[in-house]
C-alpha cells in the first residue's frame, strides 16, 4: 500500500482502539482497578493488535478473534468483573464491530448501484467506510454502555440472547444481499425493502430492551413509593402516641407522686419505668432528610420492637447529601436486617439495635450495633448461617465500593459492630 493508506489506516487502528477501551470502561467502569491515565496502556496495547493486523492485512475474521482475545485479556488484568461477565460484554463489542463494518459497506453499495467491492475496499469508498463504520460503532457502545449496566442483572438470559442473535443474524442476512452478484438498479427497491424490514426488526428489539428498562424502573418507583407511604403511616402513628401520650402523662406522674407519698417507692420506680419505656418508644422516629432511607429506618424501627427489641437510632445529619440513595437505602436495610436476627440469636438477656447516621466534614458514617455470640468478623459470608451476621454482606460491601468508601466489620464483649465511612 502506498504510504498515505498506511498512514489513514493506522489513523483508523488509533480510533479503534480508542472506542474497545473507551467501551469497556464505560461498562465496568464500577469494577475498574486503577486511575484512569492508566486506560492508556491498554490503548496502547489494544493499538499494537490492530495495526499489526491490519498492515498484514490478515483475514477480517481474524481480526475479530484478536480482538476479542485482546479485549477478554485486558478486562481480566485491568477490570473485577466476574469471567461471565466479561464473555458477555465482549461478545456485545464483536456484534457492534460486525454491525458498523457491513452496514457503512451495504450503504455505500446501494447508493452506487452495485458498486464493485474492490472499491469499498481501497479508496474514497473505503475512507467513507471507514469514517461511518467509527461513528457507528462509537455511539451504539454508548448506548450499550448506558443501559447494559444497570441492567444486566435483572434481564432475563433469554432475553439478553433475543439481543444478541437479532442483529447478528440480521448481519448476516444483510451480507448476503449486499455481496449478491445480481445486484441491479431494477433490483434496488427490493434491496431496500429488505433492509428496512431488517432495520425495523432490529428497532423492535432495542425498542423491547429500553421498554423493559423502563418498566424496572417503574417498579422501582413503585417499591419506593411503597417505603415512603408506610414511612408516612409509621411516623403518623408515633405522632397519634405521642399526642396520646402527653395527655396521659401528667396522670400517671400524680399516679407515682401518691405512691412515693404513701411509701410505695418500688412500686412507683415500677411505673415511672413503664412510663419511660412508653415515651421512648413513642419518640421513636427518624429524620434524616432522606425520604427513603427514613422509610427503610423505620420500618425496621417497627419490625425490632414488634421482634420484642428495643432499638436506638442516633442521626445527626445538617446538610443536603450528593449521593445514591438507593445503594444507602441496601447498605442500611441489609445492616439492620442482620443486627435484629443477629440479636434474636443472641444468648445474652439485654437485647437491642442501635443505628447511628452521622454527618460531618463531608462524610457519612453509618454505625449498626447489637449483641451477638461470637462470629469470625473476617470471614462473613452471604449464607444464613451461624449467627445471622452474613446475610447480604456481599451486597453491602458492593454497595460500599461503589459509594467509594470504608467498611468494617468488629465483633468484641459479645457487640458486633458493623461501621462504614462513606466521603461524598
Amino acid at each position: 500500500m502506498f504510504t498515505s493508506e498506511n498512514i489513514i489506516e493506522t489513523v483508523n487502528c488509533v480510533f479503534e482502539a480508542c472506542i474497545v477501551i473507551f467501551y469497556l470502561y464505560q461498562i465496568m467502569k464500577e469494577q475498574y482497578r486503577y486511575t484512569p491515565k492508566f486506560l492508556v496502556i491498554p490503548a496502547v496495547g489494544m493499538f499494537g493488535v490492530l495495526v499489526s493486523v491490519t498492515l498484514a492485512d490478515a483475514n477480517p475474521w481474524l481480526k475479530l478473534v484478536l480482538v476479542f482475545a485482546s479485549m477478554m485479556i485486558i478486562s481480566v488484568i485491568m477490570f473485577e468483573s466476574k469471567i461471565r461477565s466479561i464473555i458477555f460484554y465482549c461478545l456485545m463489542f464483536i456484534v457492534v464491530i460486525l454491525a458498523s463494518e457491513i452496514i457503512p459497506m451495504g450503504a455505500l453499495t446501494l447508493m452506487n448501484l452495485g458498486t464493485p467491492e474492490s472499491q469499498l475496499n481501497s479508496g474514497m469508498g473505503r475512507y467513507i467506510g471507514m469514517a461511518c463504520s467509527k461513528l457507528f460503532c462509537f455511539w451504539i457502545s454508548i448506548y450499550i454502555a448506558e443501559y447494559l449496566r444497570p441492567k444486566q442483572r435483572e434481564m432475563p438470559f433469554k432475553n439478553w440472547l433475543l439481543i444478541i442473535f437479532v442483529p447478528l443474524l440480521s448481519l448476516i442476512v444483510l451480507n448476503g444481499i449486499f455481496v449478491s452478484s445480481t445486484v441491479s438498479p431494477r433490483r434496488t427497491v427490493v434491496y431496500l425493502l429488505s433492509v428496512a424490514g431488517i432495520f425495523l426488526l432490529n428497532i423492535f428489539v432495542f425498542d423491547f430492551f429500553d421498554t423493559y428498562s423502563n418498566t424496572l424502573k417503574l417498579q422501582l418507583m413503585e417499591q419506593r413509593l411503597q417505603s415512603e407511604e408506610e414511612n408516612y403511616r409509621l411516623i403518623e402513628n408515633k405522632y397519634t402516641e405521642i399526642r396520646q401520650l402527653k395527655h396521659d402523662i401528667s396522670n400517671q406522674l400524680a399516679a407515682a407522686k401518691r405512691m412515693f407519698r404513701q411509701g410505695s417507692g418500688p412500686e412507683a420506680v415500677v411505673h415511672l419505668d413503664r412510663l419511660y419505656s412508653k415515651v421512648n418508644d413513642a419518640s421513636g422516629v427518624c429524620y434524616t432528610g432522606i425520604s427513603a432511607v427514613d422509610a427503610i429506618v423505620n420500618m425496621k424501627w417497627a419490625k425490632s420492637l414488634k421482634e420484642g427489641i428495643p432499638f436506638s437510632c442516633k442521626v445527626m445529619v445538617t446538610d443536603q447529601m450528593d449521593t445514591d440513595e438507593l445503594l444507602l437505602c441496601r447498605i442500611i436495610a441489609n445492616l439492620l436486617d442482620n443486627a435484629i436476627e443477629g440479636t434474636q440469636r443472641s444468648q445474652t438477656e439485654d437485647k437491642y439495635v442501635y443505628i447511628s447516621i452521622i454527618q460531618n466534614n463531608k462524610k457519612l458514617r453509618i454505625c449498626v450495633m447489637n449483641p451477638s455470640d461470637e462470629v469470625d468478623a473476617d470471614n462473613l459470608t452471604t449464607k444464613k448461617e451461624g449467627y445471622g451476621h452474613g446475610i447480604g454482606v456481599s451486597s453491602v460491601r458492593e454497595a460500599v465500593k461503589q459509594l467509594d468508601g470504608i467498611l468494617s466489620f468488629k465483633w468484641e464483649k459479645s457487640i458486633f459492630t458493623a461501621d462504614i465511612m462513606i466521603a461524598y
